[in-house]
């Protein structure tokens, strides 16, 4: 039995070796670099701030200053699609109701809008246009 194992432990030493002749092994070597990430920071300023008209071309309210330019205003009267006379309030605030002055009429019309006025609302009106 000893004989069996000795043969055994020859026949394997001898199928290693029968691999052929034997090659060094190629040895890769890369180096690697960190990826290095670099962050810029962009300040882009607001657009402008439109200024305030000195025309109002449709039926709204206005905020004065904001809106429009405090001043005098002029309009033709009732536009020709205004289904009611031209109607106009000064106001203390942006409330319809608030009213410090207003006229209505088919007439042409004039308004001063001061700066300590809120806004402005019109209806039915040929457009205003700031005339001072």
């Amino acid at each position: 039995m000893h004989r069996k194992k000795l043969a055994l432990v020859g026949a394997a030493i001898a199928l290693a070796g029968c691999g052929g002749p034997s090659r060094p092994m190629a040895t890769v070597t890369s180096t690697l670099q960190p990826v290095v990430t670099k962050t810029v920071t962009v300040t882009v300023p607001p657009p402008p701030t439109p200024l305030p008209k000195k025309t109002m071309e449709t039926d709204g309210t206005y905020r004065i200053g904001t809106d429009i330019e405090p001043g005098i205003y002029r309009s033709g009267g009732r536009s020709a699609q205004g289904e009611s006379d031209c109607y106009w309030a000064r106001l203390n605030s942006l409330n319809p109701t608030d009213i410090i002055n207003n006229n209505i009429g088919n007439e042409p019309q004039t308004v001063a809008l001061k700066p300590g006025d809120v806004a402005f609302l019109t209806h039915s009106c040929q457009p205003w246009v700031k005339s001072d």
